[in-house]
């Protein structure tokens, strides 16, 4: 038995076949009917759509087969994919090449197969549509054309599959988007307001007398709070606006990442006689959005720092077998269970404050979910009163790990 050669450009083929995302998917009836019409045509029990894999051919659609797939080294769509053009053989048992082969001696029995590979819009040939007899069989000339224009409508089937699944996920992302919108329209109105009607109020306040240095000494640390939540909000969302705008998946290397962001935080630290310990030692890879995962990253540790005095803030990561477990751990003062079942409410905003009365604005980790929502990940959050929090989530590994 000769087994399929592998095609020079192999590699790329198998990335084409990832991006299109269609090994393994749903039954489909347009590329079921293409089957039924090619065993009309060609007058044959065995009719399929293959997709050849690394080590599998798997049937998209088939007719006269209950296997959803066969090994690649035994199948003929494997050595098909190596040519444009049709690739017969007529009489199996007759062929050096399969007349040992195991899908010639065992079941399914194949005497005659005439497979046309299926070739993308990039121009990779994906797999086949391919006829089978269990016994010997010339095609026609007309027979053999119409399997060729057949082929050529599994490949626009494919391309236009694409093309469908790459709209609707469009849709997806600007419907999240405009939901997000609406919501931080909403958080606008009300957030922005509330800090400045409370300066209008001190500044206009008939109890304060602009020229008592001590009435004025006893509005700045209330102006200070409220200009550092006004800050902390108009940062927050500016940020959303950046990145929601462009979402921009690469690979990123988390360890120069986090040393980034924990390096933005060491004042902060220093100030409140704590400790940021990045433990990220690997050169790990995950697909993000670059300036999310930065966001996320800065609001979790912002909000570790928040809540922990004279303690650790740690960032480690956990390698998982196609994931990285990301994970923000503080010795602070931990969440009471009431407040952490009310956290875990994803369509409530709550903002609660620091060990030394620091205000928030309850946006942050609202954005860190939509963010991640958009990553198709989650936060997930463990808290224990006066012991410290754990705030993780993960990400897709990179190919290259």
């Amino acid at each position: 038995m000769q087994k399929p050669d592998i095609p020079h450009n192999e590699k790329e083929r198998l990335k084409e076949l990832r991006r299109l995302n269609i090994l393994d998917s749903e039954q489909e009836k347009d590329f079921d009917e293409l089957v039924e019409l090619a065993s009309i045509i060609c007058g044959v029990p065995i009719s399929l759509v293959t997709l050849v894999d690394v080590d599998r051919q798997w049937f998209k659609s088939k007719k006269g087969l209950d296997v959803e797939s066969t090994p690649r080294d035994v199948s003929f769509c494997g050595h098909a994919i190596n040519d444009d053009e049709i690739f017969v053989i007529e009489n199996t048992v007759a062929d050096k090449r399969f007349f040992d082969n195991p899908l010639v001696t065992d079941d399914p029995n194949i005497r005659f197969y005439a497979g046309m590979p299926i070739k993308s819009e990039n121009g990779f040939n994906l797999g086949t549509l391919c006829v089978i007899d269990t016994k010997p069989k010339k095609l026609s000339e007309l027979q053999l054309n119409a399997l060729k224009i057949l082929s050529g409508q599994a490949s626009k089937l494919i391309e236009l599959r694409d093309k469908k699944n790459e709209l609707q996920s469009k849709n997806e992302k600007l419907e999240s988007l405009n939901d997000l919108n609406n919501r931080i329209t909403s958080i606008i109105s009300h957030d922005l307001k509330g800090p400045i009607n409370s300066l209008r109020a001190y500044i206009n306040s008939k109890y304060i007398d602009s020229d008592s240095p001590k009435d004025l000494a006893q509005l700045f640390p209330l102006v200070k709070s409220n200009l550092n939540s006004l800050n902390e909000l108009v940062e927050n969302l500016l940020e959303w606006s950046r990145s929601t705008n462009d979402v921009n998946f690469t690979e990123v290397k988390i360890k120069d990442l986090v040393f980034e962001v924990c390096y933005l935080f060491e004042g902060n630290a220093l100030e409140k006689n704590n400790e940021i310990k990045c433990g990220v030692g690997d050169n790990v890879k995950v697909i993000a959005d670059a300036a999310m995962l930065r966001f996320i990253m800065r609001n979790l540790i912002n909000n570790a720092l928040k809540f922990t005095e004279n303690g650790e803030v740690n960032v480690e990561i956990e390698k998982l077998e196609n994931k990285v477990k990301i994970k923000v751990i503080d010795s602070g003062v931990g969440i009471s269970e009431n407040l952490l079942e009310r956290i875990k409410l994803k369509d409530k905003k709550v903002s609660t404050k620091g060990t030394r009365n620091e205000k928030g604005t309850g946006l942050g980790l609202q954005l860190i979910r939509e963010f991640l929502s958009i990553h198709k990940s989650e936060l997930h959050i463990e808290s224990e009163e006066n012991k410290g929090s754990i705030f993780s989530f993960e990400l897709p590994l990179a190919s290259d790990n």
